[in-house]
């Protein structure tokens, strides 16, 4: 992958630069096992497959999907608080994806923007990046509430980005629906057999960073 024509550098977070998947699927599990083990099944299989999605829309399909419950502001709010609880200081600890720290500095090093876009709260994502201090790295970082796709777009506009001159790695359809929509490329990291975006032959897949960091040594110079 010729890396080189790219200015602008987007990543999800969770599952792309830090393997945190899991500790959230469990988190949302252990959230809702007090109404049975059916309905944890049924929630941390949703999780799995809308990755990227705000957790406040999740809890929303809960309650409405599988609860059959109404949920409002107050609900949602202490849902929030308790799932935060149980992910912060996991995620804080969680490993890198292979490469990735390695990659993203080497982009710093040669003056290339990075951004995340990520569906975590954008309080929450950037507290975690204060205490994992690798904020210094990214441009800008943003969250949910807004949904990545309107993320993206705000961030071309502000930062006057040609979409040509930008990509994408994401790990699931939210991820891929925003650089399709705004026109950038986009790369699908993908680690397990179980991932949504198994099925999308349309964008280049990588497990992790080894292959671009490989890339980036030999290209560096000119990058």
């Amino acid at each position: 992958m010729d890396l080189r024509k790219y200015k602008f550098f987007f990543f999800d977070f969770d599952g792309v630069i830090v393997d945190s998947l899991d500790i959230k699927t469990k988190a949302f599990g252990e959230l809702f096992g007090k109404y049975g083990k059916d309905v944890s099944s049924k929630v941390m299989d949703y999780h799995r497959n809308n990755g990227g999605v705000s957790r406040y829309d999740k809890f929303k399909y809960y309650y409405k999907n599988l609860l059959c419950k109404n949920i409002n502001k107050e609900i949602i709010g202490r849902l929030d608080k308790s799932y935060s609880k149980l992910v912060v200081k996991k995620v804080i600890a969680a490993p890198y994806i292979r490469d990735a720290l390695f990659f993203i500095r080497m982009l710093n090093r040669v003056k290339r923007d990075c951004f995340i876009i990520s569906g975590t709260p954008q309080k929450e994502i950037r507290y975690i990046l204060k205490r994992r201090k690798i904020s210094q790295l990214f441009k800008e970082v943003v969250g949910s509430p807004v949904n990545k796709i309107d993320n993206l777009k705000r961030l071309i506009d502000d930062y006057e980005i040609n979409p040509e001159e930008a990509i994408f790695f994401g790990d699931a359809r939210s991820d891929y629906k925003a650089a399709k929509e705004n026109n950038i490329w986009f790369v699908r990291i993908v680690k397990n057999k179980k991932s949504e975006l198994n099925g999308l032959l349309s964008a280049p897949k990588l497990k992790d960073f080894s292959l671009l960091k490989n890339n980036f040594k030999k290209s560096h110079d000119t990058l």
